[in-house]
């Protein structure tokens, strides 16, 4: 397989693995959802107001925020590849 396919697919599989273990689900007990390391692109908030008996939800998405995260991830597997492409090299000298 080729370099660039092994970054891509590393960068995906990083992506999905820091945001899963990263989130932060608490949204049904009057809290948040968020999603995303290093930084927050998608968040869920909920509350109710006991005295005026009303609940409410708001929802926030950052796509930089988003695209500064995908780039994290790709630059982590790029630094991983390189760093077993080296030490390969030198094993097998």
């Amino acid at each position: 397989m080729k370099n660039s396919y092994k970054i891509l697919l590393g960068g995906i599989s990083l992506f999905g693995i820091i945001t899963w273990f990263t989130l932060s689900l608490s949204y049904d007990a009057d809290g948040a959802d968020q999603y995303g390391f290093p930084l927050k692109f998608y968040t869920k908030v909920s509350g109710y107001n006991l005295a005026t008996q009303q609940g409410g939800t708001s929802t926030d998405f950052d796509f930089l925020a988003l695209l500064a995260d995908v780039a994290f991830a790709f630059a982590g597997s790029y630094t991983v590849f390189k760093l077993i492409k080296n030490f390969n090299r030198n094993a097998n000298v």
